[in-house]
């Protein structure tokens, strides 16, 4: 009796931690890169279709921290140059260490407002060095239609911040 008990102990123990779906808590998830200058600027430029999505996204992540994400000018060099490809993927997006923020516009197009708009908002992210976190996240590495920075984005900001 006792090894039926252990074993379904060690099934249930086994069973929460396998469990699809389980998302950890509040973590900071930050990658080894981002497109961040020394003056702890993020310069945004391009000619994608979604520039106005882009710019809103923008604004998401300097709600939080001012001033950071900015476009390009005379006197800012691009840090990001945002365009559009078409292709047949599920990738509705990239953003590259190179400083590149590619959108899919085959994907793209098929979304609402509040799609394109976590898109935009969530490659930025990458852009500031965030990595992919849970599911109520912008940064959850599927698009979902969150527009609002979530604990784990921020916390995640935080971290990436202290790395510029």
């Amino acid at each position: 009796m006792k090894k039926i008990v252990a074993l379904l102990l060690a099934f249930v123990c086994l069973w929460t931690v396998l469990l699809p779906g389980q998302e950890a808590s509040a973590a900071a998830k930050i990658n080894g890169w981002d497109l961040v200058d020394s003056s702890k600027h993020m310069d945004y430029s391009g000619n994608s279709k979604y520039m106005s999505f882009i710019r809103s996204g923008a604004n998401t992540w300097n709600a939080y921290k001012k001033g950071v994400i900015r476009p390009a000018s005379a006197t800012n060099k691009s840090d990001v140059y945002c365009s559009d490809i078409s292709a047949n993927n599920n990738i509705n997006a990239t953003t590259y260490s190179n400083g590149k923020i590619t959108f899919n516009k085959k994907n793209m197009d098929k979304k609402n407002n509040a799609g394109k708009q976590n898109v935009a908002t969530h490659e930025l992210g990458h852009g500031l060095r965030l990595a992919h976190n849970a599911s109520t996240d912008v940064m959850y590495q599927y698009s979902t239609s969150k527009t609002n920075l979530s604990t784990n984005d921020k916390i995640s900001y935080d971290a990436a911040y202290k790395k510029y």
